[in-house]
């Protein structure tokens, strides 16, 4: 079969932090909202204990609190920047990692010095796109896609292409305040 459309995106680890973040907070807002209220209610066993004096105690649920909080706001990112020095240092860079991606009619081709990748369409759970990435989130991976880099095709065809092949796509704006 012949290939549809190409993108060729130059994975750097600004890329790759924005979008492992954006997909961590799209995919995981059920997991998040429970955690955070399972630290919501330790700060109230915490507040609890502090009032009834016995503070030791206090602390104990007091650290259960923060510890919640802390890896809900930023705990995913901490392993993020190591895992992409990896991935990158397997391709023989500390910096950035060239990925080829290739759609076909059935399928996209994802393709590295050293690794490849094949993704059918009905493998994929939802794409999402924002202002300036696409992230196709399958089998709770997620593949980080340039949207300026497409070669002979604006990224919207590709869009519609996924759209015709039954695979879910949302649409992510930021919202900027204009005060």
């Amino acid at each position: 079969m012949d290939m549809k459309f190409k993108n060729i995106t130059t994975l750097n680890l600004d890329i790759y932090m924005e979008g492992i973040k954006e997909s961590y907070r799209l995919t995981h807002r059920i997991s998040r909202a429970f955690s955070y209220a399972y630290a919501i209610i330790m700060l109230v066993i915490a507040c609890a204990f502090f009032l009834s004096a016995d503070r030791l105690i206090g602390v104990f649920f007091l650290l259960f609190f923060l510890v919640i909080f802390f890896w809900n706001l930023v705990g995913y990112r901490l392993g993020t920047k190591g895992s992409f020095l990896d991935f990158a240092k397997l391709h023989g860079s500390h910096y950035q990692v060239e990925m080829e991606y290739r759609f076909y009619e059935d399928r996209l081709e994802q393709e590295t010095d050293k690794t490849e990748l094949t993704v059918l369409y009905n493998k994929i759970d939802v794409v999402y796109v924002t202002d300036k990435l696409i992230l196709i989130i399958f089998d709770k991976k997620v593949i980080i896609i340039d949207k300026l880099s497409f070669i002979d095709c604006k990224y919207q065809d590709v869009i519609k292409f996924i759209q015709q092949n039954n695979v879910k796509v949302t649409y992510i704006r930021r919202q900027v305040n204009s005060d």
